[in-house]
């Protein structure tokens, strides 16, 4: 595997694992969050452990043991779209194309599902903090009632303390309220590209021109899927398609492979 191909592998969005830390320590309030939705977020916090193990082995490039870590993820938690994409990148280097093609499609179908459960899990936590707030507002208002009942000076000076790191308690938590609820996601345009590759290897083009297509559409600074785009159309011999590409792809600062273009002018006769 090539150097960048790896740096791309390590760079992927780390929005699933998020979901886990954003709520870590927080039980789960029965209230607003359903009984279906809080068991599957049960197992994907416990597939989570699997999943890290497998990272890691596989930025080691451990790949044998990232990959048994990867397929424990998903024992657990089959809807785990990052497991699934690691896994599918390494049945695609192993040519087991088939099975790479289920893993990757398996990621794409589940990543907004997880997102849709990371929305659940954050309206819990909104939740939780509500009742913290209201809590703490409590709290304030009856040592206020206290402190205008004591006479001595200095445990007033302690109550008014303590009503000051409350009230900057009730700060943090407000301004964690206000925090705008996490937009929906997509899956990432490196899904998109390796299910183009695997079509591609499998000879199925038009299926890889799509997926590539998908590819620019989410990354449209995407070296790879252009020139892997561009190639498929000269393939196809639709050579005035791959020459209007590979121009509007370098108006906008992509390399495109020179040799490729060179061979498009020459097709064209240019």
């Amino acid at each position: 595997m090539r150097k960048k191909e790896k740096n791309r592998m390590r760079l992927m969005p780390v929005f699933l694992a998020a979901v886990l830390l954003l709520t870590a320590g927080l039980s789960f309030a029965q209230k607003g969050f359903y009984m279906e939705e809080k068991k599957l977020y049960e197992k994907y916090k416990m597939s989570v452990k699997h999943f890290e193990q497998g990272k890691n082995l596989y930025n080691k490039e451990k790949y044998k043991k990232a990959e048994k870590k990867f397929k424990e993820c998903l024992e657990v938690f089959p809807q785990h779209a990052q497991a699934n994409f690691y896994l599918a990148h390494l049945l695609y280097q192993a040519s087991n194309l088939e099975s790479a093609l289920h893993h990757i499609e398996e990621a794409k179908k589940n990543f907004e599902f997880i997102n849709k459960m990371y929305i659940f899990g954050y309206e819990d936590y909104t939740s939780q903090l509500r009742a913290q707030r209201d809590e703490i507002r409590d709290r304030i208002q009856k040592y206020k009632d206290q402190q205008q009942r004591t006479t001595q000076e200095g445990e007033r000076q302690k109550i008014e303390a303590t009503i000051s790191q409350l009230q900057t308690e009730l700060g943090t938590v407000n301004s964690r309220l206000a925090e705008p609820l996490p937009e929906e996601k997509k899956a990432p345009a490196e899904y998109f590209y390796l299910h183009g590759n695997i079509f591609f290897k499998l000879k199925k083009y038009q299926e890889a021109h799509d997926q590539y297509v998908g590819t620019i559409k989410h990354d449209p600074q995407h070296e790879k899927a252009y020139n892997n785009l561009i190639n498929i159309y000269f393939m196809a011999k639709q050579y005035q398609k791959a020459m209007e590409l590979g121009e509007q792809a370098e108006s906008t600062g992509v390399n495109i492979n020179p040799k490729l273009m060179e061979a498009i002018r020459k097709a064209l006769g240019k």
